[in-house]
Parts: structure tokens; C-alpha cells; sequence
């Protein structure tokens, strides 16, 4: 298996996480998939080693041979049409995913770290606004006392005040993405990974959206990974692209016109 490598030149920035020769693979075959994950569980249980570098019937590399490094002080958008592999790296690199092969390391003066997937995932219809927070927080790993401290922010940057204490079963669809996305983006994380966390249609809580995380995130010792189709704010979001096809890096650019238009042309 071949690494392929796609550095950039850091500008000074510092390199907060290091990507070195990533594979990952998955089994287009439920069945199959399910029972290799029995046969390595079997084999790890015994002390037996599986060949990760083999692919087994069914089997494809989601990621293959990835090299690249995220600096701070930056905002990292990753591009690709369906499967070419942003949400496999995205979960790889905040460990949600295992990898088959390589290596993903932080720098060690990382403390927090925030991962935003399916955004209304873990809230309660039943509960309330206010004590859908506590919940939502304590997902996040906070503490009761940490929740409470943010919890004037939340309120106000969802804008739900007027039905905070509500059953959130109550809530519009758009409500309840404001909180979930303003719990979030209250956390003072390190590195933010956020996974198509802007498909909502409401312009002006997304835009006050970006406006925080350019604020937090384009500062020393901090960054934001995130995956997207939506290519409008890229622009003005994003100090650096870089673009994925069939599981490989074929670009990574800090010119993000130039990688705004290359995605484009694999979206036709």
C-alpha cells in the first residue's frame, strides 16, 4: 500500500494533529461486515493478530493511504462527493472510527476536543429546553457548573428565551437546531469537528454561526474541521480546502477559490 501525501506549507501555524499513511476499510456486505468484526474481535480476545492490510470479500479502503497535517488558527473545510470519504476521516481523526492503518496524533497541548454529528442527536422530546441543555452538555462531557455558566449564552444565541422551559416536543424543527448547534458552539473545545452541521435553512442564525466560529477558531492553539456540500460560505468560512475523491487526498490548498472549483468539477 502506497501513502499518499499531501502537506502544505504551515505559515508558522502550528500543527495540532498529524495524519501519517491513513487507511480505513468497510464491507459493502452487512452480513460479511458483521461477521469479520466477530472473527477480529475472536482473534484480538485470543491474542491473534489480524492482516489489516488485506481486503477481505466485500470489503473496499473508505480511506487509503491519507498523510496531512491540520494547523491551528484555521478553518479546514474537507470537500468530496458522497463516499469519496470526508465523514470516514472526519470520525477517523476525533475517534469515533478505528483505523485500520496509520497513525493520528494531537499535539499534546490539546485539551478539549468537540465532535458535532447528527446535531438534534440525544435531545428529548419530554424535556424542556433548559433541561435538554444539562443533558446535551453532559454529552459533551461538561459538568452541571459548566453547563450553568453557559447557560445565559445558549439561550440568547438560540433565541428560544420565550420557550426555554417548554417541552422541547414542542419546538419547531428549526427551534430545536438552534439549540442543539448553540449548546455546541458554547463549549471552548481546541479542535471543533463538525459533519454537515449547516444544512438548516435559517441565514441569519447561521451566519451569526460563522461569525462565532471565525472568532474562535481562527486563533493560536485552536482549530475547525468540518465537512460540507454547501459551498456558498466556504469562502468566506475557510482559510484552507481540501478535497477527497474515492478515499484519497487529491488536493489540499490554502487558494479556496482554486478548491471550490476543483470540487466542482467532480460534482458533475
Amino acid at each position: 500500500m502506497n501513502s499518499s501525501t499531501h502537506k502544505i506549507d504551515s505559515k508558522d501555524r502550528l500543527s495540532i494533529i498529524n495524519v501519517d499513511g491513513l487507511y480505513k476499510k468497510f464491507s459493502k456486505d452487512l452480513k460479511a461486515n458483521m461477521l469479520y468484526g466477530i472473527q477480529d474481535l475472536s482473534k484480538a480476545f485470543f491474542g491473534m493478530k489480524t492482516n489489516s492490510e488485506v481486503l477481505r470479500k466485500s470489503e473496499f479502503w473508505a480511506l487509503e493511504g491519507l498523510s496531512l497535517d491540520i494547523y491551528d488558527n484555521e478553518i479546514t473545510a474537507l470537500l468530496g462527493t458522497n463516499g469519496s470519504g470526508k465523514t470516514t476521516l472526519i470520525r477517523v481523526m476525533s475517534g469515533i472510527y478505528e483505523m485500520d492503518k496509520g497513525s493520528v496524533v494531537y499535539n499534546g497541548a490539546i485539551k478539549k476536543v468537540v465532535s458535532i454529528f447528527a446535531i438534534k442527536s440525544g435531545l428529548h422530546p419530554t424535556l424542556t429546553g433548559r433541561e435538554n441543555i444539562y443533558l446535551k452538555g453532559a454529552f459533551y462531557g461538561l459538568s452541571k457548573d459548566e453547563i450553568g455558566g453557559l447557560m445565559d449564552f445558549i439561550i440568547e444565541f438560540s433565541g428560544v428565551q420565550e420557550f426555554i422551559d417548554a417541552p422541547l416536543g414542542n419546538y419547531s424543527s428549526g427551534m430545536k437546531t438552534r439549540l442543539a448547534m448553540s449548546i455546541a458552539l458554547s463549549i471552548d473545545a481546541d479542535i471543533m469537528f463538525i459533519d454537515e452541521g449547516f444544512s438548516f435553512s435559517d441565514p441569519g442564525f447561521k451566519q451569526r454561526c460563522f461569525d462565532l466560529l471565525i472568532n474562535k477558531y481562527k486563533r493560536k492553539g485552536k482549530a475547525l474541521i468540518y465537512t460540507t456540500h454547501q459551498i456558498g460560505k466556504i469562502k468566506e468560512l475557510c482559510d484552507r480546502v481540501i478535497l477527497l475523491n474515492e478515499g484519497k487526498i487529491v488536493s489540499s490548498t490554502r487558494d479556496v477559490n482554486k478548491g471550490v472549483v476543483e470540487y466542482l468539477k467532480y460534482c458533475k
